[in-house]
């Protein structure tokens, strides 16, 4: 369980880190927004990864009780 919430929160810092470098790269020219942009689909992965493992210690918490 430690290790799904320590990813959900890690990918809403790389989300959130990731939102406030495009915003403030927007008057920039180069690869910055591109670096932001992965920087976002990795925080989302991350987030979605975390959920996974959450929801699947819960089922199998879930389960062991109905047994």
């Amino acid at each position: 369980m430690l290790i799904g919430r320590t990813l959900y929160i890690t990918g809403l810092i790389a989300v959130a880190f990731s939102i406030i470098t495009f915003i403030m790269t927007l008057g920039s020219t180069g690869n910055e927004l591109l670096y932001s942009f992965f920087g976002f689909l990795n925080g989302l992965l991350a987030m979605g990864v975390g959920e996974l493992v959450i929801d699947s210690n819960h089922r199998k918490n879930t389960t062991k009780e109905m047994l």
